[in-house]
């Protein structure tokens, strides 16, 4: 009798079992022998193989921690979730899914304002949920808004709320989907001419490459009402040759006031390369002196490189120049972001400064865009 592929002996079907006592998500092979085996040989050969695939996929199998406001358990499940979002990212391992359900989350309880949600690597964050969903797919983050809030302390004052809100370094796959990140306040009087430091840019969110290469996906997150005195969205930063290469898609950014530069955001090859690519992001109502939505620096034989595409802009100001789009560079660094398909409320010759060049440290030349540059 020939012997009958094992493609034709059985298939098998993969379900998945919440396991809440292992905090994890186990999988399941199930197997139906659908022809008439007469030889014992292929009958082991396929139970062999689906013990290989069984064992595999449960070694592969994705971690899901549940956080929803108020609760008290060990975050296994929605009945037994984490009450804080803290206490999931201080026990979640690389491959790990958090599922956050609609309510305010802040990163300290004792007014400590260097604290931050600090997300390490391979951390998918999803927010948006009920807190009762099966799939992340059901899960409507319009609807149900999952709130990081850097209002830590008194509620009617932002002058102790937290720095940085959000805070990323050295990774590579980490993905943000479905928060709003708000009133996160770096606007230290102190350090007002020190960008780059924590506790005076990055006020919602501080990204930071300094080693290899870094990515984290932003998704369908709103930076709103967030006070700095640099980048008072988010900071993308590559020092020390590392390679910013984070996305940022489908977001907003709306009433976010720097006092010096990047009202809503900032790029900076400071000695690294900076690749960030802002996509099909509406950008609204942000303020700085300079570049008043998206600053593009590049120093100390820095690049930038960064991707502005697609993206709706609309009221937004700049004191001194750049309602828009300010880029930066010294003559030691290149500084070359590519603007594609953005659409201005703004004139041209208010809303950009495409190169601005420090030559010597009392010789600036800049280039205003011409009409087309903004299309």
């Amino acid at each position: 009798m020939p012997e009958i592929p094992l493609s034709k002996i059985c298939y098998v079907r993969l379900a998945h079992l919440r396991c809440d006592q292992a905090q994890s998500s186990v999988a399941l092979a199930e197997v139906q022998i659908f022809s008439d085996l007469t030889n014992a040989g292929n009958v082991k050969r396929a139970i062999f193989t689906i013990l290989v695939l069984a064992g595999f996929l449960q070694m592969n199998a994705q971690q899901i921690l549940f956080v929803k406001k108020g609760a008290q358990g060990n975050g296994s499940s929605w009945s037994q979730a984490f009450g804080d979002l803290q206490q999931a990212l201080q026990v979640a391992k690389q491959g790990t899914k958090i599922w956050v359900a609609a309510g305010v989350y802040t990163p300290s309880q004792t007014g400590n304002r260097n604290a931050s949600f600090v997300i390490n690597e391979g951390i998918t964050l999803l927010g948006g949920f009920v807190g009762n969903e099966m799939s992340e797919q059901n899960r409507n983050w319009e609807s149900n808004p999952t709130v990081l809030s850097g209002n830590i302390g008194d509620a009617n004052s932002a002058d102790d709320n937290s720095f940085n809100v959000v805070y990323t370094r050295n990774v590579s796959q980490v993905t943000v989907d479905g928060f709003v990140i708000c009133l996160g306040n770096a606007s230290n009087s102190n350090e007002k001419e020190q960008e780059g430091h924590r506790t005076s840019t990055g006020a919602a969110w501080y990204n930071e490459a300094s080693q290899g290469s870094h990515v984290v996906r932003i998704r369908n997150c709103t930076f709103q009402e967030n006070k700095s005195n640099y980048a008072a969205g988010i900071y993308n930063l590559a020092i020390a040759g590392a390679t910013n290469g984070s996305e940022i898609t489908n977001c907003k950014f709306i009433q976010n006031n720097a006092q010096v530069e990047g009202g809503a955001v900032m790029n900076v090859g400071n000695g690294g390369t900076c690749n960030v690519k802002i996509e099909s992001c509406l950008l609204r109502d942000n303020f700085a002196l300079y570049g008043g939505a998206v600053f593009n620096r590049a120093i100390n034989n820095g690049m930038n490189n960064s991707k502005i595409l697609s993206n709706t802009l609309q009221n937004n100001n700049a004191y001194i120049d750049g309602a828009d789009f300010f880029t930066n560079r010294d003559n030691s660094s290149i500084n070359k972001p590519l603007f594609v398909s953005n659409v201005s409320s703004n004139a041209p010759s208010q809303s950009n400064i495409l190169d601005e060049v420090k030559n010597t440290p009392n010789t600036v030349s800049r280039m205003r865009p011409s009409s087309t540059s903004r299309n």
